[in-house]
């Protein structure tokens, strides 16, 4: 490599000694890590003090802290060359660089397993049922298998490991191939997922009765992470089988994956804009019934099977409600304060009023239509 740069024009040579794509990496990774922590941040929040927190949230929150982890690597990264060609780094930077872009790919994989297991719980939480739920879960086991299978090949592709990052002639690689191929089928499993996922919540919400304009705008929030499948292509094509410029080479796909995870890490917060904007817009809400929490955009409701509550306005009197559910069929009855309807049946329940004093006021049985999921 050094010598052909020898063969280059003055001019050329100067170019080529001053390229350096690591403050163009840094630049567009700096901006996309500020809205992830802005939008993990609202997202978690508003969950949070709604008291809607569910695996899903758990689980885009630790996805989020890890890509605030491979930025950090990327700063620390581009104090010893990264970004510019192998033969202007100093020979030390350039081992201490790939070893800092070592540990880069084990979190990138990583994080976009959780990403993309984390879209599959939101899915879970809006509709669950049994074909779903093992649809999901040979999802989540296949994202499993294939994105931690490249941390398990990184690992042992070198032996020693250190071997990946030194180029010491002690210890033994296996071909560059295997690494870059099980890449190259963990990229397309992605892709088809991506894929999957945008395809899915447009099946669950087409028979809703909601009009065409509400049905598109749900499913185009919900499928926002498509943008960042193409961003997969480029990282795909970016990659070769050459090792010989890794500073240079890897700094330009690691762009193309930070687009493509940091991207998807906003777009599935942004799914969920629709409930940031009704909390803010209304305020505070803790209670089960407060209108903040009908409006996640869920299918599931609020309501137990038995449940407790002190009503608004109604002083000291405590009111307890033990319920006995009866299903009917679905109707098309929709929450005054959500877009999807909700599954009304027909509940049974025993009242008992009880006033400050400890009487009985009333007791009586009743049945009357709430909304509940089937």
């Amino acid at each position: 490599m050094a010598s052909s740069t020898h063969l280059l024009p003055r001019d050329s040579r100067s170019d080529y000694e001053k390229e350096d794509f690591g403050p163009t990496l840094l630049s567009f990774t700096a901006i996309l890590t500020l809205f992830v922590v802005i939008t993990t941040g609202l997202r978690v929040y508003t969950r949070f003090k709604s008291k809607m927190l569910g695996s899903d949230d758990y689980t885009i929150g630790f996805t989020a802290l890890l890509a605030v982890v491979r930025f950090a690597l990327q700063i620390e990264q581009d104090k010893y060359g990264n970004g510019r060609h192998r033969e202007f780094v100093p020979v030390a930077d350039y081992v201490h660089n790939n070893m800092l872009g070592w540990y880069g790919q084990v979190i990138l994989f990583a994080s976009s397993a959780f990403l993309k297991i984390s879209i599959c719980l939101l899915l879970l939480r809006i509709k669950e049922t049994r074909r779903l739920r093992m649809f999901m879960y040979g999802v989540m086991a296949g994202l499993v298998i294939t994105n931690f299978g490249c941390i398990v090949i990184l690992i042992a592709q070198c032996q020693p490991t250190s071997k990946y990052w030194t180029g010491s002639p002690e210890g033994k690689c296996w071909d560059t191939r295997v690494r870059i191929y099980s890449i190259y089928f963990t990229i397309s499993y992605n892709l088809v997922i991506d894929l999957l996922l945008s395809l899915t919540p447009l099946k669950i919400i087409w028979n809703l009765q909601i009009t065409m304009q509400k049905k598109l705008q749900i499913w185009a929030l919900m499928s926002l992470g498509c943008i960042a499948t193409g961003f997969g292509v480029a990282r795909a094509a970016s990659l070769g089988l050459k090792t010989s410029d890794l500073s240079w080479t890897y700094c330009i796909a690691a762009l193309w994956s930070n687009l493509e995870l940091y991207l998807g890490i906003i777009a599935a917060n942004l799914s969920l804009s629709r409930f940031m904007y009704s909390y803010f817009k209304d305020g505070k809400g803790g209670s089960p019934h407060g209108s903040v929490n009908n409006r996640s955009g869920y299918l599931n409701s609020t309501h137990s099977k038995g449940d407790f509550f002190v009503p608004a306005g109604a002083g000291n009197n405590t009111h307890i409600s033990t319920n006995k559910m009866h299903k009917r069929p679905p109707s098309t009855s929709q929450s005054d304060d959500s877009d999807i309807p909700l599954e009304p049946c027909i509940q049974k329940t025993v009242e008992v009023w009880q006033t400050s004093e400890g009487g009985l006021a009333n007791e009586k049985e009743q049945s009357h239509v709430v909304v509940q999921q089937a």
